[in-house]
Protein backbone atom coordinates (compact mmCIF):
# COMPACT_ATOMS: atom_id res chain seq x y z
CA UNK A 1 0.00 0.00 0.00
CA UNK A 2 1.03 3.81 -0.75
CA UNK A 3 0.95 5.66 2.31
CA UNK A 4 1.01 9.63 2.40
CA UNK A 5 1.92 10.62 5.87
CA UNK A 6 0.89 14.52 6.73
CA UNK A 7 2.55 15.88 9.79
CA UNK A 8 2.88 19.11 11.67
CA UNK A 9 6.58 18.63 12.37
CA UNK A 10 9.53 16.85 10.81
CA UNK A 11 9.45 13.17 12.51
CA UNK A 12 13.13 13.78 14.06
CA UNK A 13 15.29 13.74 15.75
CA UNK A 14 12.52 13.19 18.28
CA UNK A 15 12.45 16.02 20.95
CA UNK A 16 8.35 16.13 21.30
CA UNK A 17 5.66 13.27 21.71
CA UNK A 18 3.90 13.52 18.46
CA UNK A 19 7.41 13.01 17.10
CA UNK A 20 8.44 9.59 19.09
CA UNK A 21 4.91 8.37 17.96
CA UNK A 22 4.81 9.29 14.21
CA UNK A 23 8.90 8.26 13.99
CA UNK A 24 7.84 4.95 15.24
CA UNK A 25 4.78 4.49 13.10
CA UNK A 26 7.03 5.41 9.99
CA UNK A 27 9.65 2.79 10.77
CA UNK A 28 7.09 0.05 11.45
CA UNK A 29 4.56 1.28 7.96
CA UNK A 30 7.65 1.16 5.90
CA UNK A 31 8.23 -2.58 6.41
CA UNK A 32 5.39 -3.52 4.22
CA UNK A 33 4.24 0.15 3.01
CA UNK A 34 5.39 2.55 0.48
CA UNK A 35 5.12 6.30 2.56
CA UNK A 36 5.14 9.79 1.19
CA UNK A 37 5.78 11.98 3.87
CA UNK A 38 4.55 15.21 4.12
CA UNK A 39 5.38 17.62 6.91
CA UNK A 40 5.94 21.27 8.01
CA UNK A 41 9.11 22.61 9.25
CA UNK A 42 9.67 26.16 10.96
CA UNK A 43 13.16 25.59 11.48
CA UNK A 44 16.01 24.04 9.32
CA UNK A 45 16.21 19.99 8.97
CA UNK A 46 19.74 18.82 10.00
CA UNK A 47 20.97 16.35 7.34
CA UNK A 48 21.53 13.63 9.56
CA UNK A 49 18.02 13.95 10.67
CA UNK A 50 16.73 14.38 6.71
CA UNK A 51 18.48 10.82 5.84
CA UNK A 52 17.26 9.36 9.32
CA UNK A 53 13.60 9.21 8.45
CA UNK A 54 14.66 9.28 4.65
CA UNK A 55 15.49 5.48 5.10
CA UNK A 56 11.65 4.72 5.32
CA UNK A 57 10.17 7.10 3.15
CA UNK A 58 10.46 6.97 -1.31
CA UNK A 59 9.78 10.51 -0.77
CA UNK A 60 9.91 13.52 1.25
CA UNK A 61 8.20 16.68 0.49
CA UNK A 62 8.74 19.70 3.92
CA UNK A 63 6.88 23.09 3.56
CA UNK A 64 8.05 26.34 5.40
CA UNK A 65 6.16 27.84 7.40
CA UNK A 66 7.89 31.21 8.75
CA UNK A 67 7.24 33.31 12.00
CA UNK A 68 5.64 35.69 9.86
CA UNK A 69 3.22 32.85 8.85
CA UNK A 70 2.63 31.75 12.42
CA UNK A 71 2.15 35.25 13.25
CA UNK A 72 -0.33 35.81 10.55
CA UNK A 73 -2.32 32.52 10.91
CA UNK A 74 -2.95 33.14 14.52
CA UNK A 75 -4.49 36.97 13.73
CA UNK A 76 -6.45 35.29 10.68
CA UNK A 77 -8.46 32.76 13.86
CA UNK A 78 -10.26 35.58 14.66
CA UNK A 79 -11.76 36.45 11.57
CA UNK A 80 -11.89 32.19 9.85
CA UNK A 81 -13.73 30.53 12.78
CA UNK A 82 -10.80 27.82 13.46
CA UNK A 83 -9.27 27.62 16.87
CA UNK A 84 -5.79 29.27 17.22
CA UNK A 85 -4.22 25.35 17.39
CA UNK A 86 -5.75 24.96 14.10
CA UNK A 87 -5.24 28.44 11.90
CA UNK A 88 -1.70 28.36 13.27
CA UNK A 89 -0.36 25.73 11.13
CA UNK A 90 -2.77 26.24 8.22
CA UNK A 91 -1.43 27.89 5.11
CA UNK A 92 -3.44 28.14 1.77
CA UNK A 93 -0.24 28.03 -0.52
CA UNK A 94 1.02 25.04 1.10
CA UNK A 95 -2.23 23.49 0.69
CA UNK A 96 -2.46 23.53 -2.91
CA UNK A 97 1.41 22.39 -2.65
CA UNK A 98 0.06 19.08 -0.67
CA UNK A 99 -3.04 18.41 -2.97
CA UNK A 100 -0.23 18.97 -6.09
CA UNK A 101 1.82 16.01 -4.37
CA UNK A 102 -1.21 13.77 -4.18
CA UNK A 103 -2.33 13.81 -7.63
CA UNK A 104 0.99 13.09 -8.58
CA UNK A 105 1.97 10.48 -6.00
CA UNK A 106 -1.66 8.73 -5.66
CA UNK A 107 -1.63 7.05 -2.56
CA UNK A 108 -3.83 4.64 -1.60
CA UNK A 109 -4.39 6.26 2.04
CA UNK A 110 -3.55 9.37 3.92
CA UNK A 111 -2.69 9.18 7.23
CA UNK A 112 -2.49 12.61 9.39
CA UNK A 113 -1.46 13.26 12.35
CA UNK A 114 -3.26 15.59 14.62
CA UNK A 115 -6.34 17.99 14.15
CA UNK A 116 -4.07 21.03 13.25
CA UNK A 117 -3.20 19.15 10.09
CA UNK A 118 -7.09 17.92 9.14
CA UNK A 119 -7.39 21.26 6.84
CA UNK A 120 -5.18 20.26 4.25
CA UNK A 121 -6.82 17.14 3.22
CA UNK A 122 -10.39 17.28 4.79
CA UNK A 123 -12.12 17.74 1.34
CA UNK A 124 -9.72 15.36 -0.59
CA UNK A 125 -11.38 11.97 -1.94
CA UNK A 126 -9.21 9.49 -0.51
CA UNK A 127 -9.18 6.71 2.05
CA UNK A 128 -8.50 9.29 4.76
CA UNK A 129 -7.36 8.19 8.76
CA UNK A 130 -6.90 11.07 11.21
CA UNK A 131 -4.57 10.34 14.52
CA UNK A 132 -6.40 12.84 16.91
CA UNK A 133 -3.63 11.63 19.33
CA UNK A 134 -4.83 13.74 22.73
CA UNK A 135 -8.16 15.03 23.75
CA UNK A 136 -6.96 18.65 22.72
CA UNK A 137 -10.27 20.20 24.02
CA UNK A 138 -9.78 18.49 27.76
CA UNK A 139 -6.03 19.56 27.50
CA UNK A 140 -7.02 23.17 26.68
CA UNK A 141 -9.52 23.06 29.54
CA UNK A 142 -7.04 22.06 32.15
CA UNK A 143 -4.63 24.72 30.76
CA UNK A 144 -7.60 27.04 31.79
CA UNK A 145 -8.14 26.02 34.74
CA UNK A 146 -4.69 26.93 35.97
CA UNK A 147 -4.21 29.95 33.89
CA UNK A 148 -4.27 34.10 35.16
CA UNK A 149 -6.67 35.78 35.15
CA UNK A 150 -5.72 37.47 31.55
CA UNK A 151 -5.31 33.77 29.93
CA UNK A 152 -8.01 32.15 31.36
CA UNK A 153 -10.82 33.15 29.32
CA UNK A 154 -8.56 32.88 25.91
CA UNK A 155 -8.19 29.45 26.89
CA UNK A 156 -11.49 28.67 27.72
CA UNK A 157 -12.58 30.14 24.02
CA UNK A 158 -10.07 27.90 22.81
CA UNK A 159 -10.91 24.98 24.43
CA UNK A 160 -14.76 25.59 23.16
CA UNK A 161 -13.35 26.30 19.65
CA UNK A 162 -11.46 23.00 19.81
CA UNK A 163 -14.03 20.74 20.87
CA UNK A 164 -16.32 21.75 17.86
CA UNK A 165 -13.69 21.46 15.64
CA UNK A 166 -13.12 18.05 17.01
CA UNK A 167 -16.38 17.29 16.57
CA UNK A 168 -16.69 18.88 13.17
CA UNK A 169 -13.93 16.86 11.36
CA UNK A 170 -15.41 13.74 12.68
CA UNK A 171 -17.06 13.15 9.66
CA UNK A 172 -14.23 14.27 7.42
CA UNK A 173 -12.16 11.23 7.99
CA UNK A 174 -12.52 7.55 6.89
CA UNK A 175 -11.41 6.22 10.48
CA UNK A 176 -9.71 7.95 13.21
CA UNK A 177 -7.40 6.71 16.33
CA UNK A 178 -6.39 7.94 19.28
CA UNK A 179 -3.49 7.54 21.91
CA UNK A 180 -5.43 5.99 25.03
CA UNK A 181 -8.87 5.38 26.42
CA UNK A 182 -9.26 8.01 28.72
CA UNK A 183 -8.60 10.63 25.86
CA UNK A 184 -11.42 8.98 23.60
CA UNK A 185 -13.88 9.40 26.67
CA UNK A 186 -12.57 13.29 26.92
CA UNK A 187 -13.47 13.51 23.08
CA UNK A 188 -16.99 15.34 22.33
CA UNK A 189 -17.50 12.45 19.98
CA UNK A 190 -15.63 8.97 20.74
CA UNK A 191 -17.89 6.70 18.62
CA UNK A 192 -15.79 4.56 16.24
CA UNK A 193 -12.46 5.93 17.44
CA UNK A 194 -9.95 2.93 17.84
CA UNK A 195 -7.28 3.35 20.70
CA UNK A 196 -3.61 2.59 19.36
CA UNK A 197 -1.35 3.34 21.65
CA UNK A 198 2.25 4.40 21.65
CA UNK A 199 4.81 1.50 22.06
CA UNK A 200 8.49 1.23 23.59
CA UNK A 201 11.65 0.54 22.01
CA UNK A 202 12.52 -2.51 24.76
CA UNK A 203 16.27 -2.86 23.14
CA UNK A 204 17.21 0.81 23.25
CA UNK A 205 15.07 1.30 26.71
CA UNK A 206 16.82 -1.64 28.48
CA UNK A 207 17.75 -1.52 32.60
CA UNK A 208 21.73 -1.02 32.77
CA UNK A 209 24.09 -2.10 35.19
CA UNK A 210 22.45 -0.57 38.65
CA UNK A 211 25.56 1.22 39.98
CA UNK A 212 25.63 4.32 42.26
CA UNK A 213 23.58 7.07 41.28
CA UNK A 214 24.42 10.71 40.91
CA UNK A 215 20.92 11.87 41.55
CA UNK A 216 18.17 10.55 43.82
CA UNK A 217 15.27 11.46 42.02
CA UNK A 218 14.66 12.23 37.89
CA UNK A 219 12.04 14.56 35.36
CA UNK A 220 12.77 14.26 31.89
CA UNK A 221 10.34 16.17 29.54
CA UNK A 222 10.17 18.51 26.91
CA UNK A 223 10.88 21.60 29.34
CA UNK A 224 9.24 23.69 26.92
CA UNK A 225 6.02 22.36 27.31
CA UNK A 226 3.68 24.12 29.49
CA UNK A 227 2.91 20.23 31.58
CA UNK A 228 6.30 19.78 32.06
CA UNK A 229 7.00 23.22 33.50
CA UNK A 230 4.03 23.03 35.95
CA UNK A 231 4.91 19.58 36.78
CA UNK A 232 9.05 20.22 37.80
CA UNK A 233 7.70 23.63 39.63
CA UNK A 234 5.19 21.82 42.06
CA UNK A 235 7.78 19.20 42.37
CA UNK A 236 10.86 21.50 43.53
CA UNK A 237 8.28 24.27 45.45
CA UNK A 238 5.43 21.87 46.52
CA UNK A 239 7.13 18.46 47.08
CA UNK A 240 10.95 18.83 47.72
CA UNK A 241 10.03 21.17 50.92
CA UNK A 242 8.16 18.34 52.31
CA UNK A 243 11.61 16.24 52.39
CA UNK A 244 14.13 18.52 53.38
CA UNK A 245 14.07 18.29 56.92
CA UNK A 246 14.76 14.48 56.73
CA UNK A 247 16.96 14.64 53.28
CA UNK A 248 18.54 18.34 53.21
CA UNK A 249 21.01 16.80 49.98
CA UNK A 250 18.32 14.98 48.08
CA UNK A 251 19.45 15.54 44.24
CA UNK A 252 17.00 16.35 40.97
CA UNK A 253 17.86 15.94 37.69
CA UNK A 254 15.72 18.02 35.47
CA UNK A 255 16.14 16.62 31.54
CA UNK A 256 15.16 17.65 28.34
CA UNK A 257 15.24 19.76 25.41
CA UNK A 258 14.46 23.68 25.51
CA UNK A 259 14.34 24.50 29.50
CA UNK A 260 12.17 27.69 29.66
CA UNK A 261 13.34 30.83 32.08
CA UNK A 262 11.20 29.25 34.70
CA UNK A 263 12.78 25.49 34.75
CA UNK A 264 15.88 27.02 34.47
CA UNK A 265 15.89 29.65 37.81
CA UNK A 266 15.42 26.35 39.64
CA UNK A 267 18.95 25.31 39.12
CA UNK A 268 20.82 25.63 42.65
CA UNK A 269 23.66 23.21 44.03
CA UNK A 270 21.03 20.16 44.54
CA UNK A 271 19.01 20.69 41.58
CA UNK A 272 20.98 20.26 37.93
CA UNK A 273 18.62 21.40 34.96
CA UNK A 274 20.63 19.84 31.87
CA UNK A 275 18.94 21.15 28.95
CA UNK A 276 19.29 18.49 25.87
CA UNK A 277 20.82 15.39 26.90
CA UNK A 278 22.31 13.20 23.28
CA UNK A 279 21.54 10.04 25.07
CA UNK A 280 18.40 10.28 26.62
CA UNK A 281 18.88 7.24 28.57
CA UNK A 282 21.54 8.62 29.96
CA UNK A 283 19.55 10.93 32.39
CA UNK A 284 17.20 7.85 33.30
CA UNK A 285 20.14 6.10 34.62
CA UNK A 286 21.57 8.45 36.56
CA UNK A 287 18.62 8.42 39.33
CA UNK A 288 16.79 6.05 41.79
CA UNK A 289 13.44 7.28 41.06
CA UNK A 290 11.62 9.16 38.69
CA UNK A 291 8.99 11.54 39.81
CA UNK A 292 6.56 13.18 37.32
CA UNK A 293 3.75 15.61 39.22
CA UNK A 294 1.57 15.89 36.12
CA UNK A 295 -1.46 17.64 36.41
CA UNK A 296 -2.13 18.69 32.95
CA UNK A 297 -1.94 17.19 30.02
CA UNK A 298 -3.55 14.83 27.60
CA UNK A 299 -2.00 11.80 25.81
CA UNK A 300 0.29 8.90 26.93
CA UNK A 301 3.53 9.82 28.53
CA UNK A 302 6.32 8.32 27.00
CA UNK A 303 8.41 9.37 29.79
CA UNK A 304 7.19 7.25 31.75
CA UNK A 305 6.64 4.03 29.74
CA UNK A 306 10.70 4.80 29.11
CA UNK A 307 11.35 5.22 32.38
CA UNK A 308 9.52 1.76 33.51
CA UNK A 309 11.34 0.16 30.16
CA UNK A 310 14.82 0.86 32.01
CA UNK A 311 13.70 -0.31 35.56
CA UNK A 312 12.95 3.12 37.06
CA UNK A 313 10.53 3.15 39.88
CA UNK A 314 7.97 5.80 38.84
CA UNK A 315 5.87 8.19 40.87
CA UNK A 316 2.89 9.85 39.06
CA UNK A 317 -0.20 10.78 39.30
CA UNK A 318 -4.08 9.19 38.64
CA UNK A 319 -4.62 11.02 35.42
CA UNK A 320 -1.43 9.75 33.55
CA UNK A 321 -1.75 6.34 35.14
CA UNK A 322 -5.19 6.05 33.55
CA UNK A 323 -3.95 6.37 30.52
CA UNK A 324 -1.01 3.66 31.07
CA UNK A 325 -3.33 1.49 32.78
CA UNK A 326 -0.70 0.14 35.18
CA UNK A 327 -1.83 -1.35 38.98
CA UNK A 328 -1.13 1.18 41.27
CA UNK A 329 0.83 0.37 44.39
CA UNK A 330 2.76 -2.46 42.52
CA UNK A 331 3.95 -1.64 39.17
CA UNK A 332 3.70 1.90 39.39
CA UNK A 333 3.53 4.96 42.62
CA UNK A 334 0.55 6.74 42.42
CA UNK A 335 0.06 9.96 44.42
CA UNK A 336 -2.22 13.04 43.81
CA UNK A 337 -1.12 15.49 46.43
CA UNK A 338 2.44 16.95 47.56
CA UNK A 339 2.39 15.10 50.75
CA UNK A 340 1.57 11.67 49.00
CA UNK A 341 4.41 12.35 46.67
CA UNK A 342 6.65 13.19 49.68
CA UNK A 343 5.55 9.80 50.90
CA UNK A 344 6.22 7.79 48.45
CA UNK A 345 9.57 9.30 47.61
CA UNK A 346 10.50 8.77 51.17
CA UNK A 347 9.44 5.38 51.37
CA UNK A 348 11.34 4.29 48.33
CA UNK A 349 14.16 5.82 49.31
CA UNK A 350 14.40 4.20 52.60
CA UNK A 351 13.19 0.55 51.56
CA UNK A 352 15.63 -0.96 48.94
CA UNK A 353 13.33 -4.11 48.48
CA UNK A 354 10.48 -2.30 47.73
CA UNK A 355 12.76 0.01 44.93
CA UNK A 356 13.52 -3.43 43.90
CA UNK A 357 10.12 -4.89 43.50
CA UNK A 358 8.42 -1.42 41.50
CA UNK A 359 11.31 -1.46 39.31
CA UNK A 360 10.69 -5.12 38.18
CA UNK A 361 7.27 -5.53 38.09
CA UNK A 362 7.04 -1.78 36.03
CA UNK A 363 9.13 -2.91 33.58
CA UNK A 364 7.60 -6.77 32.89
CA UNK A 365 4.26 -4.67 32.77
CA UNK A 366 5.17 -2.59 30.04
CA UNK A 367 7.18 -5.12 28.16
CA UNK A 368 4.43 -7.13 27.80
CA UNK A 369 1.79 -4.29 27.09
CA UNK A 370 3.74 -1.80 24.86
CA UNK A 371 4.89 -2.84 22.01
CA UNK A 372 5.38 -0.55 18.70
CA UNK A 373 4.96 -3.37 16.68
CA UNK A 374 1.60 -4.60 17.59
CA UNK A 375 0.12 -1.15 18.16
CA UNK A 376 1.54 -0.04 14.01
CA UNK A 377 0.30 -3.56 13.18
CA UNK A 378 -3.30 -2.41 14.42
CA UNK A 379 -3.06 0.84 12.94
CA UNK A 380 -2.47 -0.70 9.42
CA UNK A 381 -5.09 -2.88 10.07
CA UNK A 382 -7.43 -0.04 10.48
CA UNK A 383 -6.09 1.45 7.39
CA UNK A 384 -7.47 -2.10 5.44
CA UNK A 385 -10.58 -2.29 6.61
Amino acid sequence: MKILILTSRFPYPIVKGDKLRVYHQIKELSKRNQLVLCSLVDEPIQEKDFQEIKKYCTEIYTFNLSKFDVYSNMAKSVFNGLPIQISYFFKTSIKKKIHQIISKEQPDHIFVQLIRMTEYVKDVDIPKTLDYMDAFSANTERWAGQANLFLKPILKREANKVKKYERKVYGDFDNKVIISEQDKKLLPISKDIAVVPNGVDHVFFKPKDQGEKKYDLVFVGNMGYKPNIEAVKYLVHQILPLLHAEYPQIKLLIAGVRPSAEVKQLQNEHITVSGWIEDIRDAYDSALIFVAPLFIGAGLQNKILEAMSMGLPCITTTMVNNAIGAIAQEEIIVADTAQEFADSIRNLLEDEKKRALIRKKGQIFVEHNFSWTTFVNKLEHIFTT
